[in-house]
């Protein structure tokens, strides 16, 4: 079934004035020698910060050290003056050994023993983490049974319970539920599958609507996937239809009016683009690359305040590669009115001094117009080009980059100083000179559902 959307309504939006209560990112925790990653994240704008609970990979007798780590991570967080939240990945078994630390895969909801085992580790994390100030039940990725036999109601079922723990053991966090993947509780239909995005929207509206279960004390986060994600709109694009954009103001208007709270977006692999598992070469292994999407940040973050969302939360694992979609994404959820042109001169001279600070920022410029991102995106979501000024080709962009003077004392805290963010921008266009700016994985052939 097609929907009335038209590609023109994925584009940007007038910005409201309207402010977000979060502004999140979801990162690993800092270890102590990453302390002033803090520092950036503040600089940034966020007040919102989420971290995996990831005791589902460590051996049970090594869970009270492994909590215990966690806590202080929470706590220093705090020390900051951040909120924290914690992420729950339902869908995974827990690893029993020998070896301390290791990965025992997903079970099936379906499983009650398997179920009641995961809920009793679930709320041993509560108990011991109890001093975050919220936590997220994760529907998907894992989620739902690997045979397809699942529904949303087991879905439903499964966060029902886990909000029962958080009441119980943690009476002063609050508590959502992330549709991230929700479709994989309704046949465990591939994400490179038109399928897959169709039960996205259909599962996430069922979980949307059951009143027993959303409220004041019961918040959801949606994924966004159908408004900004290139993986989505290729399966759409691929297939001939329109996205079915979702939810609506409307929808989250219905929502506040119930009293539920909060309402937060995820766009998650915007910011953070490098793992979506969709783009090639994603190059993982050396850590990604350094590139720029803030015109899809700017376009995101209008959508979400004209929604009225009450926050959104972005993603970044591979901080030392992606400052500046990091540090964009923060200070565009905080001004309305921050351009994406004036950003990037903005960024510009935070990493150049003030005599090769525009250089750079036209050469940011032709990165974001060759990045990733922009290439996996069927052409007709693709958004207007920058202008980059005589920077027409990634050999006269390494000329000016060359040119470029990095700052010894930027205006604010970053992950590591200018100089070596300046290579990790040479290195960049090094892949993109050699035609090296991101492919398309195969998308499955599957019927829409009707």
């Amino acid at each position: 079934m097609t929907s009335s959307v038209e590609s023109a309504d994925l584009q940007p939006t007038a910005p409201g004035e309207g402010g977000f209560q979060a502004v999140g990112i979801y990162i690993a925790p800092p270890t102590s020698q990453e302390s002033h990653l803090y520092d950036f994240y503040k600089a940034c704008g966020y007040n919102h910060l989420e971290f995996c609970e990831g005791g589902f990979g460590h051996r049970p007798d090594r869970l009270p050290a492994y909590y215990a780590e966690m806590a202080e991570a929470i706590d220093a967080a705090h020390r900051k003056g951040f909120r924290v939240w914690i992420l729950l990945l339902a869908g995974m078994k827990q690893w029993k050994g020998p070896a301390e630390a290791g990965s025992a895969g997903t079970f099936s909801a379906l499983n009650a023993d398997l179920l009641r085992e995961r809920l009793d580790y679930l709320r041993q994390a509560v108990q011991n983490l109890r001093n975050a100030d919220g936590f997220e039940f994760f529907a998907g990725d894992p989620g739902g049974d690997p045979e397809g036999r699942s529904t949303v109601q087991d879905c439903i079922a499964f966060a029902r319970k886990v909000r029962e723990i958080v009441r119980e053991e943690a009476p002063k966090a609050k508590f959502v539920v992330n549709l991230w993947a929700v479709a994989e509780w309704a046949g465990f239909p591939s994400p490179f599958s038109l399928e897959f995005w169709q039960k996205q929207v259909l599962l996430s509206k069922a979980v949307a609507e059951e009143k027993d279960l959303l409220g004041p004390d019961c918040g959801i986060v949606f994924s966004l996937d159908n408004y900004y994600r290139s993986l989505a709109l290729a399966c759409y694009a691929d297939a001939g239809l329109k996205p079915d954009l979702y939810p609506l103001a409307s929808d989250i208007k219905k929502l506040h009016e119930r009293g539920v709270k909060p309402i937060y977006g995820w766009p998650y692999f915007l910011v953070d683009e490098i793992d979506d598992g969709f783009i090639t070469p994603n190059n993982v292994a050396s850590g990604g690359q350094s590139q720029a999407e803030t015109r899809y940040i700017r376009a995101i973050i209008d959508r979400g305040r004209t929604l009225g969302l009450d926050g959104l939360v972005a993603n970044a694992f591979y901080v030392l590669a992606e400052p500046l979609n990091i540090y964009a994404f923060g200070r565009m959820c905080h001004d309305p009115h921050l351009t994406p042109e004036a950003f990037l001169d903005e960024y510009a001279g935070i990493i150049a001094d003030d005599a090769t600070k525009r250089p750079l920022a036209q050469v940011l410029r032709f990165i974001e117009n060759h990045s990733n991102w922009e290439n996996s995106l069927p052409p007709q979501y693709r958004l207007k080009p920058l202008d980059s000024g005589e920077v027409t080709s990634a050999q006269v962009a390494m000329a000016w980059l060359a040119k470029v003077t990095p700052r010894e004392k930027p205006p604010i805290p970053l992950p590591e100083p200018p100089a070596a963010y300046l290579k990790r921008l040479q290195r960049r266009l090094e892949a993109i000179a050699e035609g090296k700016i991101g492919g398309v994985a195969p998308i499955v052939k599957s019927k829409p559902t009707q």
